[in-house]
């Protein structure tokens, strides 16, 4: 009672004022919670998001991990049989002899060959030590005159030394 006769004693629009401040409070501490929840909510939304994105980085991945998987075990039977490939003899021989044709070929010739030049194309240079001189060609497959004919110029004496009497590079 005497809470009751207290209240009636203040005069009724502090009454009103702290019932009000009071109501606010109240309503202040539930938009505050709410605010919490929603920050809660928005940061969950994005860790699930995230962690949406990292299931499918994994699971890529792991299919990714699969193929290469797969890839090294067909590389390594592949490697496999070529390790037990052999070589003839008879193919050895003729392999040995036709590099020893190759290299004195090119001592002969001086003629030495770019084989990064596209397959339709003989490309390379000649050179010759005693006249220290050097002869870029590329001359199309199949024109083996031109360049017979080229490793000839470049080993007389009487090779052209100007630019116009040489044989064009294509």
């Amino acid at each position: 009672m005497a809470l009751s006769t207290h209240i009636k004693d203040q005069p009724w629009y502090l009454q009103i004022t702290k019932e009000i401040n009071e109501f606010r409070d109240v309503l202040d501490d539930k938009i505050n919670k709410q605010r919490e929840q929603i920050k809660a909510c928005k940061k969950k939304n994005e860790l699930d998001s995230k962690f949406a994105l990292e299931l499918k980085l994994n699971s890529d991945l792991t299919q990714q991990l699969a193929e290469l998987n797969r890839r090294g075990t067909e590389l390594d039977r592949v490697c496999g049989n070529l390790e037990s490939l052999t070589i003839a003899e008879g193919d050895k021989n003729r392999l040995d002899n036709d590099k020893e044709t190759f290299q004195v070929a090119k001592e002969l010739t001086g003629i030495r060959f770019d084989f990064s030049a596209s397959p339709n194309v003989a490309k390379g240079y000649i050179k010759n030590e005693s006249r220290r001189l050097l002869q870029p060609f590329e001359i199309e497959n199949g024109d083996s005159e031109a360049l017979w004919s080229l490793i000839q110029t470049t080993s007389t004496q009487d090779w052209p030394t100007d630019k116009e009497n040489l044989v064009p590079n294509k």
